[in-house]
């Protein structure tokens, strides 16, 4: 079966649309590996889910807008819009990712330090009397 250039025409601009869907679950995996940076185990989980949340997404793509034939041109177009989301806002959105953890962390430095002071000299205090209440 034939698909007329129109047909085309909208199957690829889906397929853009499509590889920015793709692009921003990709994203929001990263920026939550910034923030708390996962063991190797937690990666290989979290890329399986993406590659089969992906692939779902490309089946129902492909079922609902091409009878399921696999077409070079969405590939193309979910690769382009892919490409250039992820090297552009995707960047700059992990970079401001990497500066929220390392200012929340600088922060929480700062904040704890003499809380931990405060708490060290209560706890020799205590351990003092509970020396003299043993004795």
């Amino acid at each position: 079966m034939e698909f007329t250039l129109y047909e085309q025409t909208v199957t690829f601009l889906w397929s853009l649309v499509l590889g920015t869907a793709i692009v921003c679950i990709y994203i929001i995996i990263e920026v939550i590996r910034e923030f708390s940076p996962p063991k190797r185990l937690m990666i290989i989980a979290e890329d399986i889910i993406f590659m089969g949340i992906a692939a779902a997404l490309n089946f129902f793509f492909a079922l609902s807008m091409t009878h399921g034939y696999i077409r070079a041109y969405v590939l193309l177009g979910q690769m382009i819009s892919f490409l250039l989301i992820y090297l552009t806002v995707g960047k700059l959105l992990k970079s401001l990712a990497g500066y929220c953890v390392r200012f929340i962390s600088f922060g929480a430095v700062k904040i704890s330090a003499p809380l931990k002071k405060l708490l060290k000299n209560i706890s020799s205090h205590m351990s003092v009397k509970a020396k003299k209440i043993k004795k």
